[in-house]
């Protein structure tokens, strides 16, 4: 019976196809809650909220703006009204006089003087500012746009990044559990076997030496054991750290038959989904417009601005609003930069050598995604072969492990030719089940070179 538990144990590992039950929700899960995905979509966010910016700056801005001034010293202004008027006014009482006419007009007027800055003052006004003619408006908003296209590729890159990551660690923990599941019922037939030496050494048919081979063969295995517990508890925590999750979280698995998942895709087919659906190539194509929008916008600086100004406000000495105080004023503005020191030539070749660079860099990614394409396509054939090649191992060494098993029970061969024929099947199903994960993570990776997985599916309500 035991016997039988070990053999089912090895012929029950784990099913790592295409993303099942549990690990759709888990990806979801992913999705929502991973604190770097969330970055990049307030990234996101930030140039969504600049690109609204942008299409403010072509409606008017209405300001208020409100002055109260005291002041006292500076400039005096005088004004000789007394020494212009009261020559005139003594020469005309004269001649009034002369035709018996008493003028009597003022002769003593007081020259005027008063400060240049009023003692008290108050101006209280709104203006309004409509652009008319601003060339740089429009480049700005083309090139905002774009950014904010950019950072919206940038969340997609990283969806695409965060599902490969979410499935390799998926099937990693899996293979962990696997390999723990595998080595525990191994540890049923050693502990059997255990038991059988130490029978026959007590019955005087064999030597102790056997009794202390059975014990290091399970000391053997704890220490395997104790490594599988490691990597599984690592695995387990990595895992939930993608999710944002507590450490220690549970994570259900599913179990099943042995299929791995196939992917016939060939690598022409591979490398043309992945040029038309790879967010890093939609992502390059706009910084390329970007850098175009920039050396337009640097050109417009050279171009005139035509605004429209409309004030209309109160001024007085004392803070009030009378109709007598109140005034408006409407304007025309031409602003022209006609001489920069050579500073918007400068500005025009850096703008037009970024957008140079973003051309060569567009070419190179291009050439990157083909290199990544074609390699994780090799992988995973290589990884594929390894599949077939690890299920004929395990089959000839389950076969192999019978017709051994056989001979010991009926004494027909030695204990050492019984373990070894054990250890290689355990070595068979546990590079069997490393094979098949392996299969599995690097179908993911595959998935994410070429795109292939449908991002419209794991849209996330926020």
């Amino acid at each position: 019976m035991k016997k039988f538990l070990f053999l089912l144990a090895l012929f029950y590992p784990f099913y790592a196809g295409a993303a099942t039950g549990h690990l759709e929700q888990y990806i979801k899960a992913g999705l929502k809650n991973n604190l770097a995905l969330r970055q990049r979509q307030f990234q996101f966010d930030k140039s969504m909220q600049a690109l609204k910016e942008a299409k403010g700056m072509f409606f008017p801005a209405v300001t208020l703006s409100a002055r109260y001034t005291r002041a006292g010293g500076g400039r005096v202004i005088d004004i000789p009204i007394g020494d212009i008027l009261n020559p005139l006014n003594r020469s005309l009482n004269q001649l009034y006089g002369f035709h018996g006419i008493n003028a009597s007009l003022p002769t003593d007027i007081p020259n005027q003087r008063f400060p240049f800055y009023r003692e008290q003052e108050q101006e209280t006004k709104l203006r309004l500012v409509q652009p008319i003619f601003q060339p740089g408006l429009i480049h700005n908003y083309k090139l905002k746009s774009n950014l904010k296209e950019m950072d919206k590729e940038g969340v997609d890159v990283y969806k695409r990044e965060l599902i490969s990551e979410i499935k390799s660690a998926y099937y990693t923990y899996i293979k962990t559990l696997r390999i723990l599941d595998i080595l525990d019922h191994t540890r049923i037939l050693i502990d059997e076997n255990l038991r059988i030496s130490k029978k026959l050494v007590s019955n005087g048919k064999a030597t102790t030496d056997i009794v202390y081979r059975a014990e290091a063969d399970r000391a053997d295995l704890d220490q395997k054991i104790a490594v599988a517990e490691k990597d599984r508890l690592i695995a387990g925590k990595y895992f939930n750290f993608l999710l944002n999750r507590e450490p220690d979280a549970r994570i259900i698995t599913d179990m099943g038959k042995l299929e791995p998942p196939a992917s016939s895709m060939e690598f022409e087919n591979a490398l043309a989904h992945a040029m038309r659906h790879r967010e890093e190539v939609r992502q390059i194509a706009l910084a390329v417009d970007a850098s175009a929008d920039r050396v337009s916008l640097v050109k417009s600086r050279s171009l005139p601005s035509i605004s429209a100004v409309l004030d209309y406000g109160f001024w007085a000495e004392d803070y009030g609003f009378r109709r007598d105080d109140d005034f408006w004023m409407a304007s025309l503005v031409l602003e022209w930069s006609l001489f920069t020191s050579g500073q918007n030539k400068a500005q025009k070749a850096q703008a037009r050598l970024d957008k140079k660079s973003m051309e060569i860099k567009k070419k190179e990614m291009e050439k990157q995604i083909e290199l990544q394409v074609r390699k994780e396509y090799e992988t995973l054939k290589a990884a594929r072969l390894a599949v077939t090649a690890a299920v004929r191992q395990e089959k000839s060494a389950q076969s192999n492990f019978d017709i051994v098993s056989k001979k010991y029970e009926n004494g027909m061969t030695l204990q050492v030719v019984y373990i070894d024929a054990r250890n290689t099947l355990t070595r068979a199903a546990v590079n069997h089940t490393i094979a098949v994960a392996d299969y599995c993570i690097q179908l993911a990776r595959f998935e994410r070179a070429a795109a292939l997985t449908d991002l419209s599916q794991y849209q996330i309500e926020p």
